[in-house]
């Protein structure tokens, strides 16, 4: 190797001995880029981890580091990667995912072409489902993103790779059950030279495990911890900016964590009283955020503010009408970029980008894209 110091250092957090660890760490490895992979032995035994991952652990550009703390959330074992990383670029993997082969490889050539502080992965989940986020403006050209025309927002985790000098002082919020990547992924969209391009290899969620932390499920509350993180970094922003983003934590998250609480029969007033605070808190963040919201969440915002479980459950029982999708609570809003009808028609253009460019790599592949077992 011509330098000790690698082009990527990659974190891959495990906090158990059954997760395919070796499909992770091997799909990372098969990149021309010189790479460094640091498996997170996380409140595990690194034996445990090294028999798992087999003769991988042999290859010089694995390591494995513990972490033995007691805290069943990710956002330790993420900080302890990072703050053992040396290379140019950092990324996270997740434990039960993988990487298209060449995505390393793609995602540095783009971060240097455009002096980029981060580079956004497109998702494909399994099933071949491309993911619709960031909803980037419909073009072809690649560029800077714009954290509001370009909705970066939108996507939350920050799977890609980061520039490491300039975003050393981020790190994963820690002490929380949930949402460690909200604050993260919040500052990073906002504050730094973003690039996306949907035609690049891709980073693969794979759904074959049932144990990923953070969909675990638990008080409503719980899920809104990071609200306090956050809150300082949205306050910052112009206010149509704020709007936006706040629209979508209500959209995205608080919303469904109320419908799916209530659809699972296990919404009590507790998780009601939480989730009214919550819509108060992010209504004075950003006032008129809800002109942005789809007509068709009007039902859920009402149940909770008369912190009702049984309007709660009623909504959910009540079907949708696509106009009411797609038209704002504000109808003179209809065509501005934030609201339902652009912002999904940006999603939707997002997704057939990835999944075209997607299946047209695969008949070139001749071994798996995702470092599985042959």
């Amino acid at each position: 190797m011509a330098s000790d110091v690698p082009a990527v250092d990659v974190i891959v957090g495990v906090h158990n001995g059954d997760r395919p660890i070796e499909r992770a760490v091997r799909s990372v490895l098969a990149s021309t880029v010189h790479v460094r992979v640091s498996v997170v032995a996380h409140n595990v035994g690194t034996d445990v981890i090294a028999r798992r991952l087999g003769e991988l652990v042999d290859d010089p550009r694995v390591r494995i580091l513990s972490l033995q703390d007691g805290v069943r959330s990710p956002a330790n074992a993420f900080n302890r990667g990072l703050d053992a990383a040396t290379g140019t670029y950092v990324a996270i993997v997740g434990s039960d995912d993988s990487l298209e082969a060449g995505a390393l490889d793609a995602w540095v050539a783009l971060a240097e072409r455009h002096a980029a502080d981060a580079v956004i992965a497109p998702i494909i989940r399994d099933g071949d489902h491309a993911v619709p986020t960031p909803r980037i403006r419909d073009r072809r050209r690649v560029r800077v993103l714009d954290a509001d025309r370009d909705r970066v927002f939108e996507r939350t985790a920050a799977l890609g790779i980061q520039r490491r000098k300039t975003t050393d002082s981020l790190r994963y919020a820690t002490g929380l059950p949930r949402g460690v990547d909200q604050e993260f992924g919040l500052r990073l969209w906002t504050t730094k030279r973003i690039v996306f391009d949907p035609a690049t290899p891709v980073y693969r969620e794979h759904a074959d495990q049932n144990d990923r932390v953070t969909h675990a499920f638990g008080p409503l509350i719980e899920d809104f911890a990071f609200l306090d993180g956050i809150e300082s970094a949205v306050a910052g922003l112009a206010l149509p900016l704020r709007r936006a983003v706040v629209a979508k934590l209500v959209r995205v998250h608080l919303v469904p964590a109320v419908s799916n609480r209530a659809r699972a029969k296990s919404l009590d007033t507790a998780d009601l009283d939480a989730a009214d605070d919550i819509l108060r808190r992010l209504s004075a963040l950003a006032p008129g955020m809800q002109r942005l919201l789809p007509r068709a969440l009007r039902g859920d915002l009402a149940a909770i503010r008369h912190r009702s479980v049984a309007e709660a459950v009623d909504v959910t029982r009540r079907s949708r009408s696509r106009l009411t999708e797609v038209l704002p609570d504000d109808p003179w809003l209809f065509l501005h970029r934030h609201a339902p009808l652009r912002s999904l028609s940006a999603g939707r253009s997002v997704m057939r980008r990835t999944q075209i460019a997607y299946a047209a790599r695969r008949p070139q592949t001749t071994a798996p894209d995702d470092g599985g077992p042959r």
